[in-house]
């Protein structure tokens, strides 16, 4: 019996991000990922049972390692405007980077890896939208009743996430304009 090489998902993660990063095609393969990490072809599917998952599992890879954790948390001097403030400008950082680096290449994905990347950036954009409602939730000075109790808070979320992602995408200042109607409606 053969020494069998012991290979961990995280490795192949690693291993994929580094290749997918580096090539300009846009080429990246079971086959090319098992090769560089020394392994089976097998080895990979049973971590990452389509290209698709490898593929949208590690474009998830740069988006996690892109937008940190305290990025989405409104620190204890921010009210909420200031909060979405900071987290678009921390957005725009962060989207032109993967503009730059990496737009080119979803460009040739296959079906299959297009759908399961947006499958997993939806799933991100719900935990954005959640992560706004508490940060509503917890703005002390801003009357929820106002805005029709928890309920509300969830709606301005999503408002303020959809017009966010709108300027992301148009590359407008169209957020400014509702940051500050929001300022003077939520803190009279």
């Amino acid at each position: 019996m053969g020494n069998k090489a012991v290979i961990s998902r995280e490795h192949i993660l690693k291993t994929a991000y580094s290749l997918f990063k580096e090539d300009d095609s846009a080429s990246l393969s079971i086959r090319r990922v098992a090769s560089a990490c020394g392994v089976s072809v097998g080895s990979i599917y049973n971590y990452f049972p389509t290209k698709a998952d490898l593929v949208a599992e590690t474009i998830g890879m740069f988006w996690r390692e892109s937008l940190h954790q305290e990025m989405f948390i409104a620190a204890s001097n921010e009210n909420f405007v200031d909060f979405c403030e900071r987290l678009l400008g921390d957005l725009r950082r962060t989207l032109a980077e993967f503009r730059s680096e990496w737009i080119e290449k979803l460009t040739s994905l296959d079906t299959e890896s297009l759908r399961e990347v947006r499958k997993r950036e939806e799933a991100a954009f719900r935990h954005i939208r959640k992560g706004l409602a508490v940060a509503i939730r917890s703005d002390k000075a801003i009357d929820l009743g106002a805005l029709g109790g928890n309920d509300g808070a969830d709606k301005l979320a999503a408002l303020v996430w959809n017009s966010m992602v709108s300027s992301l995408e148009h590359g407008d200042n169209a957020c400014e304009t509702l940051f500050a109607l929001m300022r003077a409606a939520l803190y009279r």
